[in-house]
């Protein structure tokens, strides 16, 4: 029988290599008996989640019913976009409900990975985005969605229906370029046939420190200045690309960031080692344990500080919001003129 396989994230654990890696492997997981998704990795996140809606398209129907043509053993599909389904009850539905229009049984496959790693990375991620101009202090303190980081309560939906199977890997038992190779082994294919999958993709580095704290000043100078209402929310995101070219040339960072400081940190596991060992109970049969990841923490403040570094990133950012003003004045001329005529 063919199983339809749901990788759902979590998010940041590394989704995108994955994928890379997965649809690098295509021509060999198919004669492993692994159909994927028929598209690229990009198209993925889409579709998939459509599932999820009871909307399945039809695309990804018909790959279902060839892999069951095809006598394929499973049917691998993968999108960190299903993690918050797996805490709706009608979400859960939908999956199974597709899963028996097509014949496959379901199993839902997920990464899980400390709250300390993910929360740091999801931050990161929002600044860079220019979602965000909190101190890490702040977000890291009321985590949004508050309901993915408490482990004790997150998967109850999924672990305590019978529409689908639920297996977990641990985060850290994932070596960056073979992501995938752990991911197959989990969903049941034996690791002598994953041996030979190659290296792939690799995760994406977390920006630094500085960048990191030059983001959130452009976010706050922006936000002041009306920009994020006036300009289109990509022109925006091209300064931060912009602030990412120059941080490489002038060699910014020498670290990667961790917004968590060492008091934080205690205070941060104290809060979710609980609720962390009773998923690995649920889950493993032991508890969470130690294994919780730390860095060099390093949380900069740009208009405390006075170094040539600090200078250059300031500067950096007059000349970025000089020319933002001057789009957003033309704009609004030209909004002006519209009116009028």
């Amino acid at each position: 029988m063919t199983r339809l396989v749901i990788h759902a994230g979590t998010h940041a654990t590394d989704a995108r290599a994955i994928c890379g890696q997965l649809a690098s492997w295509r021509g060999r997981l198919d004669t492993l008996g692994v159909r994927l998704h028929p598209d690229d990795p990009e198209a993925w996140a889409d579709d998939i989640r459509a599932l999820a809606d009871d909307e399945a398209p039809p695309a990804l129907v018909e790959t279902a019913h060839r892999a069951l043509r095809d006598g394929k053993t499973m049917l691998l599909l993968s999108s960190e976009g299903l993690e918050d389904s797996l805490r709706e009850p009608a979400d859960i539905a939908s999956l199974g409900a597709f899963g028996r229009a097509v014949g496959m049984g379901v199993t839902v496959l997920c990464v899980l990975r400390d709250q300390l790693g993910y929360l740091n990375e999801l931050y990161c991620d929002r600044v860079i985005r220019l979602q965000t101009a909190k101190s890490f202090a702040s977000f890291a303190a009321a985590p949004d969605p508050a309901r993915r980081f408490d482990y004790g309560k997150a998967f109850d939906v999924v672990l305590g229906g019978d529409e689908l199977g639920f297996v977990a890997v641990p985060y850290d038992q994932m070596q960056d370029g073979t992501q995938g190779r752990t991911l197959l082994e989990a969903a049941g294919v034996p690791s002598t046939a994953t041996a030979s999958l190659p290296a792939g993709s690799t995760r994406e580095p977390l920006p630094g420190p500085v960048l990191v704290a030059a983001c959130r000043l452009l976010f706050k100078r922006a936000w002041r200045l009306g920009m994020f209402n006036r300009l289109p929310r990509g022109r925006l995101l091209d300064a931060v690309a912009t602030l990412r070219r120059r941080s490489d040339e002038q060699a910014w960072d020498d670290a990667p960031f961790w917004g968590w400081s060492e008091p934080l940190r205690q205070v941060a596991i104290a809060r979710y080692q609980p609720g962390n060992d009773v998923l690995a109970s649920a889950l493993w049969g032991r508890s969470w344990g130690e294994s919780w990841e730390s860095g060099r923490y390093v949380d900069l403040d740009l208009a405390a500080s006075s170094s040539a570094l600090v200078v250059d990133v300031l500067l950096t950012i007059d000349g970025l919001i000089k020319d933002l003003k001057a789009e957003k004045t033309e704009k609004a001329a030209l909004t002006a003129e519209n009116a009028g005529a």
